[in-house]
């Protein structure tokens, strides 16, 4: 059965799954899928969908819940008009993705990103805020610098084996287990603006990681967040990969 791709703005939900037989790519619908026409995706538009490999809707601003979740085939996403993605799970579980290009996205709801495995480059330059679990589980990130993030939520990078560096120049607050089983870590560069650490904010990160902040020792509550063997450098002007935005 074939999909007329300009209606996938007004359908979601119960209504995509009937035209989707079996989850996979209908006969005549595109691997790849490229539309200027669709505004928004309602919730499990494409959940679960075999077959498909690549999403570009550069006109999309709103996303639903799961609706790219469980897709096994899904390697790289693209929206550069997106700004928000209010519903759980939306890209969770994608276990082949491994790009994400959506420039103007400022949140994502809990889970967004999680079980991700593959995932190697991430480019959210106005994300600032996010459910929890936002990477969980994205075994393959190695280094993720996100310059406007004003607040990191909790267990967002748990079990990101491989990171090793994390740069937040805009961070306010940061909240608990967002490191957990993070062996790989090495560093976490934090910006001028951090005003507060949960207690077990870096609970599971490797001996010797080092934290660099700019504030004096004792400033924030809590040191050393969860981290007994941290390496804390205190009074360090913000030094990341990732400069700290203008107002």
């Amino acid at each position: 059965m074939a999909v007329v791709e300009k209606t996938i703005d007004i359908i979601g939900d119960d209504e995509f799954c009937k035209i989707i037989i079996g989850r996979k790519i209908p006969e005549g619908m595109p691997v790849d899928i490229y539309d200027e026409t669709v505004k928004s995706l309602r919730n499990y538009a494409f959940h679960a969908t075999e077959g498909l490999e690549s999403v570009n809707f550069p006109n999309v601003t709103t996303i639903g819940s799961r609706a790219f979740s469980d897709c096994p085939d899904l390697k790289s996403i693209t929206f550069p008009k997106c700004t928000s993605c209010s519903g759980t799970y939306v890209f969770s579980n994608c276990y082949a993705l491994e790009t994400i290009d959506m420039p103007l996205l400022t949140y994502i709801s809990d889970s967004g990103f999680s079980g991700c495995k593959k995932l190697v480059s991430v480019n959210l330059p106005n994300f600032t805020n996010s459910g929890n679990n936002l990477f969980a589980a994205a075994s393959l990130l190695e280094s993720v610098s996100l310059p406007k993030l004003s607040y990191v939520s909790a267990y967002s990078f748990t079990s990101c084996n491989a990171l090793r560096q994390l740069d937040l120049p805009s961070v306010t607050s940061i909240g608990e287990g967002i490191l957990f089983a993070s062996h790989a870590m090495e560093v976490v560069n934090i910006g001028p603006n951090i005003t507060s650490i949960h207690s077990s904010a870096f609970s599971g990160t490797p001996d010797g990681m080092v934290i660099n902040l700019p504030v004096a020792e004792g400033a924030i509550s809590g040191a050393p967040w969860g981290a007994p063997n941290a390496v804390i450098n205190y009074e360090v002007p913000y030094s990341g990969d990732v400069p700290i935005p203008e107002d």
